[in-house]
């Protein structure tokens, strides 16, 4: 089976509600669709964050690999990134990797069809009976002009709500973008009204100083928080506050290197985009989790075919035994026909069908792309 021909196009979807947090706020989240047709009719479908793999996949990738065997995953890696090593003196290989991840989820998708098998059994079957995922919520945005009491009752009320409507055992949100005193009466006020039954987990995405992370999460030792995310940039300064508060610390890092010299971190966020695809995170959780870090899933503001994978992924790799993060629920569309896989009783069980399990609405993606 070879591929016939390879196309994407460009979405810009509306989000939900104002997504703020430390480094921006979004309005709109950007993705590339990818699909990916047969010779012999079976047509895959893919995602790539952002908008800029569009023209990676449609320029560099399609011409070199128009032709080839679908199943020498191999040899299509090495045509599409030409066989470059993770170098730092490249800096359009990690853009190509992101690219990369678009085109073999929709070649993951081809064989699933072909087989008739979903993706968890191709990747080796179920490993729990749904993929976990947290509660997640965005912080207030400043702009919005509430006082601190507000701003502390509003994201009470999103924690609870979201714990009720998700059934999840854990609440992540984001900090770092309001005064310590009022984040710290944030994380009070939801641990007041999720009660002690329920995890909570924070990303600061580096908004914190070092001052202000230790006062933050000595201020909020009583609260149980089971892991903050990049509280400060560098890995050093993280590690720092690992060892100075004791509370567990995450980071998107995937250099291994970089991840061994810092044994204070104990766990790792990644997504396929990031590392180049489904074969390469699973190699990758297996490493880091070699080196005894924990792993799950980020969520990057996948519509519902990115999120198709990560659903697969997260049923079929028992290292992810903390649930994920998901945004599903904070996409105006996920452009896929039927119902959202939206998270509840804490989880996603994907549907016993070929592939991903997922169909492309076709209606929705002209009503979004980008001409």
């Amino acid at each position: 089976m070879k591929i016939k021909s390879i196309k994407s196009h460009v979405v810009r979807v509306p989000v939900t509600r104002v997504a703020a947090f430390a480094k921006r706020k979004m309005t709109h989240m950007l993705s590339t669709i990818v699909e990916v047709e047969t010779d012999n009719g079976l047509l895959g479908i893919g995602e790539a964050r952002g908008d800029f793999c569009s023209k990676i996949i449609n320029e560099k990738f399609a011409p070199i690999i128009k032709n080839e065997s679908v199943y020498d995953f191999h040899n299509l890696r090495d045509l599409c990134l030409a066989k470059l090593p993770f170098d730092y003196g490249y800096p359009e290989y990690p853009l190509q990797l992101n690219a990369f991840a678009g085109l073999e989820i929709a070649l993951w998708d081809i064989l699933g069809k072909e087989t008739g098998q979903p993706l968890y059994n191709l990747l080796g079957g179920a490993a729990r009976d749904k993929a976990l995922f947290v509660g997640y919520a965005y912080t207030v945005d400043p702009d919005d002009g509430l006082s601190d009491k507000k701003i502390v009752k509003t994201m009470s009320d999103i924690a609870t709500a979201s714990i009720e409507e998700t059934g999840a055992k854990m609440f992540e949100f984001k900090v770092g973008l309001h005064s310590i005193s009022c984040e710290i009466q944030i994380v009070k006020e939801i641990r007041k009204s999720l009660g002690p039954e329920v995890d909570i987990a924070v990303d600061a995405n580096m908004g914190f100083t070092i001052d202000q992370a230790k006062r933050f999460l000595e201020s909020t030792r009583d609260c149980n928080l089971c892991n903050i995310e990049e509280p400060v940039a560098g890995l050093g300064f993280v590690s720092k506050i690992k060892d100075i508060t004791g509370i567990p610390v995450s980071t998107h890092c995937i250099d291994l290197d970089a991840l061994g010299s810092h044994p204070s971190i104990d766990s790792v966020v990644s997504d396929p985009s990031l590392l180049g695809g489904i074969n390469s995170l699973n190699n990758f959780i297996t490493s880091v989790t070699a080196i005894n870090k924990r792993f799950w899933l980020r969520a990057r503001w996948e519509l519902g075919i990115g999120w198709a994978a990560m659903c697969h992924i997260g049923i079929n790799r028992i290292e992810i035994d903390r649930p994920s993060q998901a945004l599903i629920n904070w996409v105006e569309d996920d452009l896929i026909l039927g119902e959202p896989w939206l998270v509840r009783n804490g989880g996603v069980r994907p549907p016993d069908k070929p592939g991903l399990g997922v169909e492309l609405d076709r209606k929705a993606l002209e009503k979004y792309k980008i001409k």
